[in-house]
């Protein structure tokens, strides 16, 4: 194997980052988010889903910082999480003043 230049590892882990962002992350955070908009709550699963992202977020905002050219994409999934959580506080308030428990459904 050869030996790979900062700069190529560095363009590595972007292709990484975005491929992971494209194919996993992104539509499953847009799956959650239309979810919620249904008026359905999140099971424990999501949450843990949701608390993954952030935990990685928070551990890739260095790398983020050093690539501008990355903000406007990850300023845009701050977005999506912070309307994710928002929507999830909704559902949730609403379930409760209805007196229906935690991830039920009241269909």
């Amino acid at each position: 194997m050869s030996d790979l230049t900062p700069e190529e590892i560095e363009e590595g882990t972007i292709a990484a980052l975005l491929e992971r962002l494209t194919h996993r992350r992104l539509p499953n955070l847009l799956a959650l988010k239309e979810q919620l908009e249904r008026g359905e709550s999140l099971q424990e699963l999501q949450l843990e889903f949701l608390e993954r992202v952030l935990h990685d977020a928070n551990l890739s905002e260095e790398f983020w910082e050093r690539h501008p050219e990355l903000q406007e994409i990850a300023a845009k999934m701050v977005d999506l999480y912070h309307d994710i959580t928002e929507l999830a506080l909704a559902v949730e308030e609403a379930e409760l003043a209805k007196g229906g428990p935690r991830g039920t459904s009241n269909s």
